[in-house]
């Protein structure tokens, strides 16, 4: 159902107006409204608190950042279903009187990684810087050498693309007092170093430069590269030492993991105060706060606050037209549901809540069309399982609830089918029909499930529209159109398969009376309110032509024999092809196993995730395109909007 909220209007002092959301959010039962200013003919002001603001943010940015850095030197290993942890509005506290000390440890986490990165930068300049002398390792000279008295030393590249001989024989034309050495060479270049006597020094450095020769240098290092490298080698080592010494002082941190996620709890509480306080307006004295609770919990709230604050408390009621928050409240199969209406929207807050009825067709589709009993049976124990045995978050409860109903409702329809892990001699013991041998019948039962279906969500817009007081709307708008679509049926049942056409001949006879009263019932109200007298005498048309679109919707609902065709046949085969192999007793056990294993395992979740989806669909579309109004806003108190903890606090409201 949906939870009646009443408005909320509080006026106070200034002094206490930070006091007072802290106590809003510890009683976590107040949305707080955005009031503008320039509603009010006063001098007021929405506080400026973008500074605050951007000083939390940047605060929980740094925690955030801690928090990931010692994700990723010591990983905590999680269950299957993490939940946050509880804390007692007392813990909390003493964890947050060793803030000092915290934020400490966030900075020196922080400061550890920006350490390991400039390691990590000082490695990669090395390690660049030695990957750049690899091909000079055989070079015989130290690289501070560049002349002797009488002789010039050059290292360099020449294109691996010049005839290295024809080279040597046109330099040894031109500069026959020089040698050229090639040290090594790769798929780009050759490395070279030439000695060359200082008179024939210009001429057989043009001569290379027009062969592709480029002069190396090595600024700021001495001794060969042998000698360096092995430097650069020792220098790398000691980098990892120096890198593995900030890693383990930061693994030495995660110890006050717990206390980082309670500081990044803390300050996201922090700027929920700040975005609520926002929203609120104040003059140099006074603030006015408007906003939503729960018309339950309205008064006592009302007293609670008044006892602590010297504040004006006013609880009054939504004008009827006005929207409010939408907050649901279910038990039960209902609140199973809600997973699956909130995917698609919440209701109007003036409307029905629609998930009781929704999730009663949901899983009984979803049951049909997965239609295998053994399938069932794993997913009500596996689900039902985890609601034993793991504290689970709200709405992952929520969902393994729905996937429990699911599993129940596939055990029921694989009874009904015969249908258990697609054993083709278990069929023989359906309770109602055999799908695969009554395709027609089944296709039958599947057009009149569907119709039912669109009925109820008929039933709920009328019941929407008397809730309203709208009765004559209700007995026009959708009394008439289902005695219209009624008849239409009932003229239609000769071509459902498997009926008998002799058999349903009264029927069809009514049916003719009961649509053309319909069709004339429409053509006289549906025009109602209409200006102009055209409007109002054929206005009623368009709503006979919606007869085609409820005849195509229910057609969609011939998924639900596809789909539970499907299940069942792809099980039978994967049965037959887990037994069909002709080898020994002993490997025919092994690969039969493997075989069944797998395709079962592909059966039950390609037809698992098809039903979902088929089911999901027949209700947005089908089910909830005849009532359904949605738009909803969702009910969002000022409450610890936490990450990793859950606050208990000791508040009567």
């Amino acid at each position: 159902m949906i939870v009646k909220m009443s408005k909320i209007t509080m006026l106070g002092l200034e002094d206490q107006r930070e006091a007072l959301v802290s106590e809003l959010m510890d009683i976590g039962a107040v949305e707080i409204s955005s009031v503008e200013a320039g509603e009010l003919e006063e001098p007021v002001e929405n506080p400026d608190v973008q500074h605050e603001l951007a000083d939390v943010e940047n605060r929980i940015s740094e925690v955030r950042t801690a928090l990931e850095i010692l994700d990723r030197y010591c990983p905590e290993k999680k269950p299957l279903f993490s939940v946050k942890r509880e804390l007692t509005g007392r813990e909390f506290e003493e964890v947050l009187r060793d803030g000092n000390r915290i934020w400490d440890v966030v900075r020196g986490i922080i400061g550890g990684e920006s350490e390991t990165v400039r390691i990590r930068n000082e490695e990669n300049r090395i390690e660049n810087l030695k990957s750049s002398l690899v091909p000079w390792k055989e070079y015989p000279f130290p690289l501070e050498t560049q002349e002797t008295h009488r002789t010039a030393v050059m290292p360099g590249t020449i294109p691996n693309g010049i005839d290295m001989d024809r080279l040597l024989y046109e330099l040894e034309e031109k500069a026959p007092f020089s040698e050229l050495k090639v040290i090594s060479s790769d798929k780009d270049q050759h490395y070279v170093f030439v000695l060359v006597h200082k008179d024939e020094e210009q001429d057989c450095v043009s001569f290379l430069r027009m062969r592709g020769f480029a002069r190396a240098t090595f600024p700021e290092m001495t001794g060969t590269v042998g000698e360096i490298i092995g430097k650069l080698d020792v220098k790398l080592m000691e980098l990892a030492a120096e890198k593995e010494s900030v890693a383990d002082r930061i693994r030495s941190m995660a110890d006050s993991r717990r206390g980082i996620e309670v500081l990044h709890d803390s300050l996201l509480m922090e700027q929920e105060k700040l975005l609520a306080g926002s929203r609120i307006i104040v003059t140099r004295k006074a603030f006015l706060i408007k906003g939503w609770i729960p018309s339950e919990l309205a008064e006592k709230a009302k007293g609670s606050i008044e006892s602590k604050f010297t504040v004006s408390v006013e609880i009054t009621e939504p004008e009827k037209d006005e929207e409010t928050p939408v907050l649901l409240r279910n038990k039960g199969i209902a609140e199973a549901g809600e997973p699956v209406s909130k995917m698609y929207s919440l209701p109007s807050s003036r409307e029905i809540d629609p998930n009781l009825i929704m999730t009663l067709f949901f899983v009984t589709f979803f049951g049909i069309m997965f239609g295998d009993g053994g399938y069932g049976l794993i997913m009500a124990l596996g689900s039902g399982f985890v609601l034993w045995k793991f504290r689970l978050e709200d709405e992952t409860r929520k969902f393994i609830k729905l996937i429990l109903w699911c599993g129940i409702s596939t055990i029921f329809w694989g009874a009904m089918f015969g249908s258990w892990f697609g054993i083709e001699s278990l069929s023989k013991y359906a309770l109602w029909l055999n799908p695969v041998e009554q395709t027609e019948l089944f296709l039958s039962w599947a057009l009149l499930f569907g119709v039912i279906h669109m009925y109820a969500g008929f039933g709920i817009k009328a019941a929407n529209l008397i809730r309203d007081g709208r009765y004559l709307d209700a007995l026009f708008d959708v009394g008439f159109v289902m005695v219209f679509y009624t008849g239409i049926i009932l003229v239609l049942l000769p071509y459902v398969p498997e009926v008998d056409a002799d058999a349903v001949a009264p029927l069809v006879n009514a049916g003719q009376y009961v649509a053309l009263a319909g069709a004339v019932l429409l053509l006289v109200t549906q025009g109602r309110n209409s200006k102009n007298l055209f409007g109002k005498l054929f206005g009623g048309l368009p709503s006979l032509y919606n007869a085609v679109s409820f005849l195509s919707d229910v057609l969609s609902y011939s998924r639900l024999v596809a789909l539970g065709l499907a299940t069942g046949i792809i099980a039978s085969i994967m049965n037959e092809l887990g037994t069909m192999f002709e080898m020994t007793f002993i490997i025919k056990i092994f690969i039969s196993a493997a075989v069944l294993a797998v395709g079962h395992v592909f059966n039950f979740a390609i037809n698992a995730l098809g039903a979902y989806v088929h089911s999901s669909r027949l209700q947005y579309l089908e089910f909830f395109g005849k009532f359904f109004t949605g738009g909803g806003q969702p009910f969002r108190p000022l409450k610890p909007n936490t990450k990793y903890i859950t606050l208990k606090h000791d508040a009567d409201t």
